[in-house]
């Protein structure tokens, strides 16, 4: 950066990339929570073994997904000079792609369901499967607008989808339909999300296909796809493990633990990658900026993550029994060894990202790899041992390789583990004052008060002590505040 050169990052992509990450932000408080209020609801009219059914379908109709895409859509991000012809073919490979899938998982839906010792599961699956060529007549005009930064309309299209598909499947599940309540709420999702789309960017496909074009991008895109896929398998391993050695009540318990403690900690920072994948393709030959726009980044989705995790982690015992019902008291156990999660769910949503961007697919390779290989040994060792055990061996997992992870990112981007620990200081010191000022809250109030009482009370109890923490702790946070009241003021005058 020069003096006559101002940093692209500082001038206008700066402002491009807050009005998105506002809108994203919007998009995702909106989205959680409605998807929030929708989890509770279906968790108390559902039984857990309805919960581990559809855990364990939602696995196979992600992982397909992935295949489906191809990665194709994501190309539209990166490409810098867009053709008919590269787009119609992105557009109809993808949706060949999917109708096949949608094939494959309806002819291996039965195996599915007797590997599980659950037949039941065969049918739904297969419809759901139905998800996966619906969504392809969409996908490529959200890719579209999200390019230009239109992330106000995926705001629209989440929040509108949420709600007409949650709003489905309670009615669903009032009337009795079990886990077909599920199903319904993901297509009805899809389909709103369909419409939404295509109204969103003006854009008509044609027929310019070519081979060549989907040749190169699939050659390309390779890595990506492996990536993805294990990444998943990472993530959703211990559900099929559980599921096959343990039962699907066992899954529902595990996946209403991590299913709340994902929702939190996605919605605290999943605004801020997915901008961050537009922000810093823009500034990815230049490693100042790009250390520049990585830490602004990830300092202010640390700042939302960590407290949200570490303070639902301190109440989870009290706030998974009071929100979904007494029947889910042990996944509010469960829940208090995945908040440890923190720091590296928070890092490993920016690095994967990151590496993407730099094109360092080898990286991503070894990453995820690793990472798989040692869930997979780590989810069989401590299967035997029960539900706790295997919680346990995810969060040790995500530590053993969180120093592989920033030695990656380093050698592709310059971005040293200082930076990334400069960004996130404040808010781990603040949040881990405020995980300990819970706990003893917590102690010390429960004799007294109860239920919705003593969590409304400790959640606010828990927000006033980390901000407070927090401007006292870092002073360029006082700084953000100081700017934002004078800012505030300038509007009020």
């Amino acid at each position: 950066m020069t003096a006559d050169r101002p940093a692209r990052f500082d001038a206008g992509l700066r402002a491009r990339s807050r009005s998105s990450i506002g809108w994203t932000v919007t998009r995702f408080l909106s989205d959680q929570i409605f998807s929030f209020v929708v989890f509770v609801i279906l968790a108390r009219l559902l039984t857990r073994a309805d919960i581990g059914a559809f855990a364990v379908m939602a696995v196979t109709a992600e992982a397909f997904r992935i295949i489906a895409t191809a990665g194709l859509v994501q190309t539209i991000a990166r490409k810098r000079d867009m053709t008919p012809a590269f787009l119609d073919t992105i557009y109809r490979s993808q949706q060949a792609f999917s109708f096949l899938s949608a094939i494959l998982i309806a002819a291996l839906a039965g195996p599915i369901a007797g590997w599980m010792d659950a037949p039941a599961i065969a049918l739904p699956l297969a419809v759901m499967s139905l998800t996966l060529p619906i969504s392809s007549f969409g996908a490529t005009h959200m890719a579209l607008r999200l390019r230009e930064f239109g992330h106000r309309t995926t705001a629209l299209r989440s929040v509108v989808g949420g709600l007409i598909g949650g709003a489905c499947a309670v009615a669903a599940a009032f009337a009795g339909l079990g886990l077909w309540s599920l199903v319904i709420q993901r297509l009805v999702t899809e389909i709103v999300g369909v419409f939404l789309s295509r109204g969103s960017y003006d854009w008509t496909p044609g027929w310019q296909f070519d081979f060549a074009i989907l040749r190169a991008n699939l050659m390309l895109n390779a890595s990506l796809i492996y990536v993805q896929l294990a990444f998943l398998a990472t993530v959703r391993v211990q559900e099929m493990a559980i599921g096959a050695g343990i039962g699907l009540a066992a899954v529902g318990i595990y996946r209403t633990a991590w299913r709340t403690v994902e929702l939190i900690g996605r919605g605290a920072i999943q605004p801020f990658t997915q901008v961050a994948v537009q922000t810093l393709a823009r500034v990815k030959d230049d490693p100042a900026e790009l250390r520049h726009a990585y830490r602004w980044m990830i300092s202010r989705a640390a700042a939302l993550s960590f407290p949200a995790l570490v303070g639902f982690g301190a109440l989870a015992p009290i706030a998974i029994p009071t929100v979904f019902g007494a029947k889910w008291a042990e996944a509010g156990q469960l829940a208090q060894i995945f908040a440890f999660m923190a720091v590296p769910f928070t890092l490993n949503f920016f690095a994967s990202p990151s590496l993407s961007v730099l094109g360092a697919s080898r990286s991503l390779i070894s990453l995820s790899t690793t990472q798989l290989v040692l869930g997979v040994i780590l989810t069989l060792a401590a299967l035997p041992y029960g539900l706790f055990a295997v919680a346990v061996s995810y969060v040790g997992r995500a530590y053993l390789t969180l120093p592989m992870q920033i030695w990656l990112l380093r050698r592709a981007s310059g971005i040293r583990p200082a930076d990334s620990f400069r960004a996130v200081r404040a808010p781990l010191i603040a949040s881990t004052l405020m995980g300990v000022a819970l706990a003893i809250a917590m102690r010390l109030l429960d004799t007294h008060i109860t239920g919705w009482q003593l969590l409304l009370l400790l959640v606010a109890l828990g927000a006033f002590f980390y901000g407070l923490a927090l401007l006292v702790i870092s002073r360029a946070w006082r700084g953000q505040l100081l700017s934002l009241f004078g800012r505030f003021r300038k509007i009020s005058a």
